[in-house]
């Protein structure tokens, strides 16, 4: 069964941001907005991600959001003009 993961953070130095961003990017996922990512994966895609950003995020003022969804959930999201490297056309009208 195809998941996505969704990782969102919150981080205020912009070397770190842009490290973060770097990494993300490294293990597969595609830039949705400034700090909002997805990739297609599981678990142990989400974990690696986790841990990733946690040896970068300041715990006393950034913030970290990692979740997986299924796919099911993802294809009924609510978006507007959002084509990634996912190959897909993510719009949808109500």
């Amino acid at each position: 069964m195809t998941s996505y993961v969704i990782v969102a953070y919150d981080i205020s130095d912009d070397r770190k941001r842009l490290e973060a961003s770097e990494r993300l990017k490294g293990l597969g996922f595609t830039r949705v907005q400034k700090s909002l990512y997805v990739a297609r994966g599981g678990y142990t895609l989400a974990k690696e991600a986790f841990r990733a950003l946690l040896r970068i995020v300041d715990s006393s003022r950034d913030s970290l959001f990692v979740i997986v969804v299924p796919r099911e959930s993802f294809e009924k999201a609510f978006t507007y003009k959002l084509q990634s490297e996912l190959g897909e056309d993510r719009s949808r009208v109500l």
